[in-house]
């Protein structure tokens, strides 16, 4: 696993995104959800996972796009990041966290056995909230490199 700054990303796709993101902060406080306009989502939609960010620190899939449903064969709607396999659900929980607790963006390229496949993907967590300061959901996409 390579942690990359978010303005270290290779992928067009990824870069364009935290670009958007970005253009959501007007006043320098984190993008409001509200803000999002699903319609500008369309060029991701695929390769997105919205995520929200429950009071007791739960993070539950609220958008799994069909990108991820087809690569990993299953939707995660509703279900919880708990619910995954430990190594899976503890590299998560932890990129997650650290997003939610520094309201940052944070971005990584990994390579991994997918089914006797080895892959590398780059994957952009942003953090969304509802008043300016609190992260309430993540936005988050990942693109297979190569």
């Amino acid at each position: 696993m390579t942690e990359t700054l978010p303005t270290d990303l290779t992928h067009g796709d990824l870069r364009a995104l935290l670009s958007y993101w970005q253009g959501l902060s007007s006043d320098g406080g984190l993008p409001l959800s509200e803000s999002v306009d699903p319609a500008e989502l369309r060029r991701w939609l695929g390769h997105l996972v919205v995520i929200d960010v429950e009071s007791d620190g739960t993070f539950v899939y609220a958008y799994y796009g069909e990108g991820f449903e087809i690569a990993f064969g299953q939707n995660q709607i509703g279900r919880s990041v708990d619910d995954l396999p430990a190594p899976q659900r503890h590299l998560l929980r932890t990129e997650y966290e650290r997003v939610r607790d520094e309201a940052a963006p944070v971005a990584r390229r990994y390579t991994a056995d997918f089914e006797g496949q080895v892959q590398t993907w780059e994957r952009l967590v942003l953090p969304l909230s509802g008043d300016g300061e609190t992260v309430e959901k993540l936005l988050v996409a990942a693109y297979r490199l190569g």
